[in-house]
């Protein structure tokens, strides 16, 4: 029987040691946990990282290696980043008790990905485009900075301890398609369609438009919407495109007869010529 943790994915986006590597896979054996994504790893995976991944070479096999974030959360019906900062892009911010309870909303109807940074400076702005918020471990102020692997030890414990040999619950909505959560994918192309036409419609700044569109994003993850409202949405800004495009066309052409009408050469009086006697 399927487990709710087969549905988590860890994911590590440019992980720089294979101590950490090989730490992290065996983290990830102690809970459970056993689908692992690397994003452009900086760093081989040679013999350090096997003897720190002991007993969880498997999951260091068999983990996927991918080129961009996008393609390591494909698929995903929830994506959460990692993060000490809070930020705009870091929003909604929750502690790890209230990813939890989020994740186990999403975690029967599919992936459920968990994105953890670069061990310098974390997770950019870039990255946290494809994500639905973050999570972040509560430490000391006086001292936040914490260890890759630890990182993913602390959240596996977490996981573990709500979702451990938990079987997957029967969904009543599970043959409704529009009850669902949608995927990262569905997310984002709604995404891609309001940002063109909140630039035709002329409402995002020229200075930072994604700074304001990712509020919108924070909204939108914060209110969990199934893939109906999705479609309403999607439905709503391919109407506001129309009309737009129609709107925009309009304006074109009245200003382009406006200029012709300015331009216009005056037609000249025609002089009648006098008959000679």
């Amino acid at each position: 029987m399927k487990n709710l943790l087969d549905n988590i994915r860890i994911i590590l986006v440019e992980p720089q040691g294979e101590r950490n590597v090989g730490s992290a896979c065996r983290a990830m054996k102690n809970f459970g946990l056993s689908e692992l994504v690397l994003v452009r790893p900086a760093c081989e995976l040679t013999l350090e990282a096997i003897k720190m991944a002991l007993h969880a070479r498997d999951i260091m096999d068999a983990a996927k290696k991918t080129e961009t974030v996008e393609e390591a959360v494909s698929g995903s019906v929830l994506v959460l980043g990692t993060a000490n900062r809070i930020g705009e892009y870091h929003q909604p911010n929750l502690t790890v008790r209230e990813g939890i309870e989020r994740i186990g909303v999403a975690l029967p109807h599919g992936p459920v990905s968990i994105m953890f940074g670069r061990e310098e400076w974390g997770l950019t702005k870039e990255d946290l485009k494809f994500a639905q918020g973050s999570m972040r471990i509560v430490t000391d102020p006086k001292f936040t900075s914490m260890n890759l692997s630890q990182a993913v030890l602390l959240i596996g414990y977490e996981l573990y301890q709500a979702f451990g040999n938990k079987p997957v619950k029967v969904d009543k909505n599970a043959d409704n398609p529009f009850e669902q959560p949608p995927t990262i994918d569905e997310l984002n192309r709604l995404y891609t369609h309001m940002m063109s036409v909140l630039n035709l419609c002329e409402f995002l700044p020229k200075t930072n438009p994604d700074g304001l569109f990712q509020i919108i994003r924070a909204f939108i993850s914060r209110a969990s919407a199934k893939r109906r409202e999705i479609n309403i949405l999607m439905g709503i800004f391919s109407n506001v495109d129309g009309f737009m495009k129609k709107y925009v066309k309009y304006k074109q052409e009245k200003r382009q007869t406006e200029l012709n009408s300015a331009v216009k050469p005056k037609t000249k009086r025609r002089i009648k010529p006098v008959d000679s006697e």
